[in-house]
């Protein structure tokens, strides 16, 4: 195997932190940071045997937290991961690249897909938070 590219990727549902429960947490962080994980395990044997190349797509919310959720955590998580790797690898003879996309149109950003769960995060929170 030459080469891997884990570009996965879900935002939903992102909000204010005190909107969310450890599930919401989850459903991004199993995507965006545990599935790269999990995949990257699965062909590093293949990937040193070729000294191939692994590219993480992260974001630049991997640099910068501005939303709550798990989004800002799970990239900040491929940043480490990759970092790591690339440490790890190195002497292998396997290289590890990070993309660091911008705001880009894809349905991770989709702006009416967001407003519908933040709408589905606010009706399931306990009328004490809403008043806050």
């Amino acid at each position: 195997l030459w080469g891997l590219v884990n570009n996965a990727g879900r935002s939903i549902p992102i909000g204010p932190v005190e909107w969310m429960d450890l599930q919401d947490f989850t459903k991004v962080l199993d995507v965006n940071l545990i599935g790269v994980i999990e995949v990257t395990l699965q062909t590093l044997p293949l990937l040193k045997r070729a000294q191939g190349r692994v590219v993480n797509v992260s974001s630049i919310l991997g640099r910068l937290s501005m939303i709550g959720g798990g989004y800002c955590l799970s990239k900040f998580g491929v940043q480490a991961f990759s970092d790591s790797l690339r440490k790890d690898m190195k002497a292998f003879g396997v290289k590890v690249s990070i993309i660091e996309p911008g705001f880009f149109t894809t349905a991770v950003t989709r702006l009416d897909l967001i407003e519908a769960d933040l709408g589905r995060l606010w009706t399931r929170l306990p009328q004490d938070v809403q008043a806050s």
